[in-house]
């Protein structure tokens, strides 16, 4: 007896085309997670230039009242943050721009820059779930002396050595070689 294997091709077909529809649609939301990363990253990196080549000698009064002087350097880097990386490009982006604050006291801060964590939806659909990874995109660039900082800082050496002073006057040490 023969049996009837009308519409197995047919079973197959909606099986493999489902399943390769559904990684396609996979590997599409990966890819465009990729791309939202790399424009953060991108966005991130540029701020946190904008931060450490933004210097004041002066102090500026924070956001949260204190006087610092890098609330300048903040403003600008947020500025450029904001500027890079539009709120329409990256739908329901919730990331807020975090700064390492040299001068900030109260966490140790090994490093100087800028940081971002926000999230998104993994996939689309049944495969990969809609559960929210968290993403973050950093930057931390080594951060050379401002010539007020180093100003500040031999002024201070001058006055352990000697024991006195009061730094009014430019002072520049020369060495000879020998």
């Amino acid at each position: 007896m023969k049996k009837n294997s009308k519409g197995q091709s047919t079973i197959e077909f909606i099986l493999t085309f489902t399943t390769t529809v559904g990684f396609i649609f996979l590997f599409l939301k990966m890819a465009m997670n990729y791309t939202n990363g790399y424009m953060v990253q991108h966005a991130v990196f540029m701020a946190s230039r904008g931060y450490l080549v933004h210097d004041s000698q002066v102090g500026d009064v924070t956001t949260e009242g204190e006087v610092s002087r890098d609330a300048t350097a903040d403003r600008h880097a947020k500025s450029i943050f904001d500027k890079y990386l539009p709120n329409g490009l990256i739908k329901g982006f919730t990331g807020v721009l975090t700064l390492n604050d040299p001068e900030n006291q109260s966490r140790l801060n090994l490093f100087v820059g800028a940081f971002v964590e926000f999230e998104q939806v993994f996939s689309m659909g049944i495969i990969g779930g809609k559960d929210k990874m968290l993403f973050r995109a950093e930057s931390f660039l080594g951060r050379e002396p401002t010539r007020f900082e180093t100003y500040v800082q031999i002024c201070e050496s001058f006055k352990a050595v000697i024991g006195s002073g009061d730094c009014k006057v430019d002072v520049t040490l020369d060495d000879n070689g020998g």
